[in-house]
This record gives C-alpha cells, sequence and structure tokens, in this order.
C-alpha cells in the first residue's frame, strides 16, 4: 500500500519540527537535542545517582591516600594523612553530590546567573551588580594571603571540585545541565567570596529601617520607635534569671504624633510605601515576636552525662538543603563533623570531641540605606561622601545569555 501524498508531507513536517526543537532553543527552552540524546542525555542520569559499593578517583594534588566512607545516610567520612588532602577530598565528594548548587550560589553572587540560565535571571544579576557584591568579593580575594594555611584550605578544597568537574563526560553531568544544555564550569577561590558574600547580604537584608521611616512620616518619631523598636521585646532567657519580671513586657504605644518631615522627605527618595498605606505592627505583642532560638545544657542536666547544644542558623528551607553533611578525620590534628554549605570550605556547624559550636542570627543592625548625592541629575561627574566630593568611576557590566 503506497503512503498518500498529503501522509508524507505530514511526516516530514513533524520530522522537520523535531529537528528544530533538538536543534535551536526555543523562547526560554533550551534545544531538546542534548537532554534527550539516548546516551548522554536525561537517559544517563540514573545510572549515575546511585553511589557504587567500591569506586577509586584519581585527585590531582593528594600526597597520599585517602579513604572516604559513606555510612547508611550518605554522609561521607573522610580519612586523609594532612588536612590539605582532607579539604581536597571534601571538595571532590561535595561536588559529585552537588555541583548544581555550587556553581548555582556562586553565580547568585557573581552576578552571572544568565550565563546558567538565560535572560529571565537578568534582572537578578542586575540588583547582585547594582549592590556592588562582586566587586567587593573580587577585592576580597585579590587581598587574601596566599601564605596562610585557612587560604591553602581553601585552594584544596577549590581543587577537590575541579578535579570532580574536570572528569566528567557529559553523560555525567548532572539532571540540572542536561535541563539547561549547560556544562559545569570550573570553581575559583572567589567563588568562596560571591557566596560568602550572598549568605551575608541574606542574613543581613532587612526593611526594618525603611519601615520605621515610613511610621515617623506617618505618625511621628516617638510613635515609630514604639511600633519598630530597636531592640528585641524578648530579652529573658528560657532559665529564670530569679527578679520575678515576666518575659513579656506590655509596650505602651504613645498617641500618634506630628509626621516627621525629615522622615517624610527621605522616604519619598526611598520610594517606600506611602505613609498613609502604612499598616505598621507591633513587634511587643508575644504572638509577632520573633526569637533566636539557641540553647545549651550542662552534662549534670543529661542522662548520658554529656552537655546538649542546639542552635537555629535562621536561613529558609530549600532544595536541596543549603547544608551538607560531613565528616573530617585526620590523625593527630583533626577529627570534626557537622555540617556545611556546598561551595564554602569545611564545618559551619559541628563538633570535635571537645568542643561543639552553632549560630543564628542575631538580628543585628548590619545594614544602613543612604541617600546619593551627584554634583549633577542629568550628567553625573562627582559623588559626595563624607562631605567631600569624589570622582565617579565609570564600569560597564556585560551580561552574557547563551542563545
Amino acid at each position: 500500500m503506497r503512503p498518500s501524498p498529503l501522509g508524507t508531507v505530514a511526516s516530514l513536517l513533524l520530522l522537520g519540527g523535531v529537528s528544530f526543537l533538538a536543534a535551536r532553543p526555543v523562547g526560554p527552552l533550551p534545544a531538546l537535542g542534548p537532554l534527550l540524546d539516548p546516551a548522554r542525555g536525561v537517559w544517563s542520569s540514573p545510572r549515575d545517582a546511585e553511589l557504587p559499593a567500591d569506586a577509586s578517583a584519581q585527585i590531582p594534588g593528594l600526597s597520599r591516600e585517602v579513604r572516604v566512607v559513606y555510612d547508611d545516610r550518605s554522609v561521607p567520612h573522610i580519612f586523609a594523612s594532612n588536612v590539605r588532602d582532607a579539604y581536597r577530598a571534601l571538595g571532590f565528594v561535595v561536588a559529585r553530590d552537588r555541583l548544581f548548587q555550587i556553581e548555582l550560589q556562586g553565580r547568585a553572587g557573581a552576578g552571572t546567573l544568565t550565563a546558567l540560565a538565560g535572560a529571565a535571571a537578568l534582572p537578578v544579576d542586575r540588583d547582585t551588580r547594582a549592590s556592588g557584591m562582586p566587586r567587593a568579593a573580587e577585592a576580597r580575594a585579590r587581598a587574601l594571603d596566599t601564605a596562610t594555611a585557612g587560604y591553602r584550605q581553601m585552594q584544596a578544597y577549590v581543587d577537590g571540585v575541579n578535579a570532580y568537574v574536570d572528569g566528567l563526560s557529559p553523560a555525567e553531568y548532572p539532571i540540572e545541565y542536561k535541563l539547561l544544555g549547560r556544562a559545569p564550569r570550573r570553581m575559583g577561590v572567589v567563588d568562596v567570596m560571591h557566596l560568602s558574600n550572598r549568605m551575608g547580604s541574606t542574613l543581613a537584608s532587612s526593611r526594618d529601617e525603611l519601615d520605621h521611616l515610613a511610621a515617623s512620616a506617618r505618625v511621628g518619631r516617638q510613635a515609630a520607635d514604639a511600633l519598630f523598636p530597636a531592640h528585641a521585646p524578648i530579652v529573658e532567657p528560657i532559665q529564670p534569671n530569679g527578679s520575678g519580671a515576666t518575659r513579656f513586657e506590655p509596650a505602651v504605644i504613645p498617641p500618634p504624633g506630628a509626621p516627621d518631615r525629615d522622615a517624610l522627605s527621605v522616604s519619598r527618595t526611598f520610594g517606600v510605601r506611602s505613609p498613609g498605606a502604612l499598616v505598621a505592627f507591633a513587634p511587643s505583642r508575644g504572638e509577632d515576636a520573633i526569637g533566636s532560638n539557641n540553647w545549651a545544657v550542662s552534662p549534670a542536666r543529661t542522662r548520658a552525662g554529656r552537655a546538649l547544644l542546639a542552635g537555629d542558623p535562621h536561613l529558609e528551607l530549600t532544595l536541596p538543603s543549603i547544608w551538607y553533611e560531613s565528616h573530617l578525620v585526620v590523625p593527630d590534628s583533626l577529627d570534626i563533623y557537622g555540617v556545611g554549605i556546598p561551595g564554602l570550605p569545611g564545618i559551619v556547624i559541628g563538633f570535635t570531641k571537645a568542643v561543639a559550636w552553632t549560630v543564628t542570627n542575631t538580628g543585628a543592625d548590619a545594614m544602613d540605606f543612604y541617600t546619593e548625592e551627584t554634583d549633577d541629575l542629568r550628567a553625573p561627574t562627582r559623588y559626595r561622601l563624607d562631605s567631600a566630593w569624589r570622582p565617579l568611576e565609570h564600569r560597564i557590566e556585560q551580561y552574557w545569555s547563551p542563545a
């Protein structure tokens, strides 16, 4: 039976459409050809997801053999002969499990997400670069003392990440790269600075000062101080202090006063919400107050006779988790267990045989807003800083987005 001319044309059009989608990106979607490649595309990812029972890898720079044992929760226990080898192996195993996360977080701090995710990430990159974080990270990286033990450990971690990247074939790329049609990039020490700055911005960012400013413009500074207190209303520890005072002290909110004209002018400069539409809350009420969670229990108060420590780092839930659990052992110098952040060398929260530590956000005022004054709004050449005029620096920011 001979095919009809119409059916032949339809088949050719279908084949042409599939070929077009396979070779070219369509809108925000990458080309589907690499993703659907039967040998190196998405179909090859499941075989690389599970840990093998036994495997070996060549990591450039190791001075001696390192042994990594994964427990039943897939936590790596790294046994090395020296600290630098331990950090190099840590970088390798973290990259195996979280390579895309390492690159994504570093690019977020560098303002280069467009090179990975395309033009959709351009607004995020613009905000990051406008804040000056990438330039600050580059300056920090240049100022590092390369002779210190801390720098050598950082470089060893980065070398371990790159050793894993260098050993990957396209079929072994993590699934995220296959979905985007991209290849993993190598890591640099500056990426550690980018991630550190990004974390600092996440923990320090707050609109409290702008809310206080808007409230002052509406009801005056005294009432605004009561609505948005500079210090947390709950400062009593869980353990009673013997004074008999309650942990919640009712706040006395003064009546609204005359609008603060200076605050009104500045709030308009920052573009904060209209004072007339301000809906403020009183953090001093128990149900609205936010506490920082950390506590310790002495050995005398536990059944096992050992101290207990807990802390809440106040970080948002993410998938995958922002934490990576690991254990590093170097005879006579290091035995540390805990969690770190992929892309940051070492253990952020953990314990040794002698001491344990945790971190939490104190809510400290670590970020300021300021108004910028230039000599000419249309064609500025100078800006004012500490009552002195300084020349503006011209910098061209280039954003690269794959086609």
